[in-house]
């Protein structure tokens, strides 16, 4: 058969969290017992209230085609959540619902982008990001950023070297996946000056913004001034803060102007997300308030038993997560690459973990762990480590 098949078929990448989670797979089926700090997953379940609105949403017959936009109910949830948690003023009117923010961010870049075009992407970065823009035909750009004590920064002159005339838009997130920061203010106007000097679009990847420790504030960039809003579209979803994964509920919040072109895409791309999963959203937005406290607590204990764990091994320095659940540490450079060491700490410990090279050059002398585990499931694993790590 000589029919072809698309350029980006051939080329996308595989994930490197799957790919290490394959080879886990493998350790497991030799007989050893893997302590997994791999995948992005709350370990949590959706709270109660959103099950049952789930269930009854079926019974009572939500089963069918809804607005592409999604439900005018769950828009109004979701305008009165940004307002009130995010710190700038939303309608309803500016919320498309989709399936998850994978879905989110689609609907965005293939709104925004043409073959044509460029994004920069902040590095570390979530490689997903470079994919969905490669699939509009555009290219993905990654930006390194540098660390200062252990923590990777917004380094505005980078960004601002890096764009061309085919330059778009930008892309990051805030909580910051996989580094564990949640931006300052004075990183967020950096990001939004260059934006406005060279007339950018911004993308901003929200997931993460409930899960906030310490003295940490997440604030949304759309929220330093109408002006950046205008050019903002911020990417978001239920999966992480009211452990949702599976469910697919995400959306995207934009100009009055931009949101119903986002809408159009969205109704070719899926024609609407799952409407019943709609009424949990709604549910997960007035109800959930007290189960994601709970489940903050609780990410909050792991945090502090993963970081103080990881400072304890010679060669690694881990700065505490302001945000996400993700520990971040550098390891020492005469280790070598975060590619290799993962594989190792894999086969001779059995601890799964993402190389930090997985997230562009910027980290590949960091390692990912994701704390979405239980403290006792942690200690194992931090120790684990500590014993291998002695024959680095």
């Amino acid at each position: 058969m000589t029919a072809q098949v698309s350029k980006f078929a051939q080329a996308v990448g595989g994930s490197a969290v799957v790919g290490m989670r394959r080879k886990a797979d493998a350790v497991e089926a030799s007989g050893i017992k893997v302590i997994d700090f791999g995948i992005g997953e709350p370990d949590f379940e959706a709270p109660p209230p959103v099950r049952e609105a789930a269930i009854k949403a079926i019974r009572d017959g939500h089963g069918n085609y809804v607005d592409p936009r999604g439900l005018s109910s769950l828009r109004e949830a979701i305008a009165q959540f940004e307002n009130d948690s995010h710190g700038h003023c939303v309608s309803p009117e500016q919320i498309v619902v989709t399936a998850g923010s994978y879905g989110a961010l689609s609907v965005v870049t293939r709104s925004l982008l043409d073959d044509d075009a460029e994004v920069l992407a902040l590095e570390p970065g979530w490689g997903p990001y470079k994919a969905l823009v490669e699939l509009t035909g555009a290219r993905a750009v990654g930006v390194s950023m540098d660390t200062q004590d252990d923590r990777f920064v917004i380094d505005a002159g980078r960004l601002e070297d890096a764009v061309t005339p085919r330059t778009r838009a930008v892309i990051f997130n805030s909580p910051w996946n996989p580094t564990g920061r949640v931006l300052s203010t004075p990183e967020l106007r950096a990001i939004a000056e260059v934006a406005e000097r060279h007339d950018l679009w911004i993308i901003a990847d929200e997931v993460y913004s409930e899960l906030i420790y310490g003295d940490a504030v997440h604030e949304s960039i759309a929220a330093l001034s109408p002006e950046v809003a205008a050019r903002t579209l911020i990417t978001t979803s239920f999966s992480k803060s009211f452990a949702m994964t599976g469910w697919r509920l995400g959306y995207c919040v934009a100009s009055a102007q931009m949101a119903p072109l986002l809408a159009r895409v969205n109704q070719y791309t899926l024609r609407c997300p799952t409407s019943f999963v709609q009424h949990a959203g709604i549910a997960a937005i007035n109800e959930g308030g007290p189960f994601v406290a709970a489940m903050l607590a609780e990410y909050t204990q792991r945090r502090d038993a993963i970081a103080a764990g990881l400072n304890a091994i010679d060669g690694v320095a881990c700065p505490y997560p302001e945000g996400t659940f993700y520990a971040f540490p550098a390891i020492a450079r005469e280790w070598g690459d975060s590619r290799d060491i993962a594989d190792r700490l894999l086969e001779q410990a059995g601890v799964l973990l993402t190389p930090g090279s997985a997230y562009g050059a910027a980290s590949c002398h960091h390692l990912r762990l994701s704390f979405a585990t239980s403290v006792d499931v942690i200690e194992e694993g931090v120790a684990r480590l500590r014993a291998a790590a002695a024959s680095f």
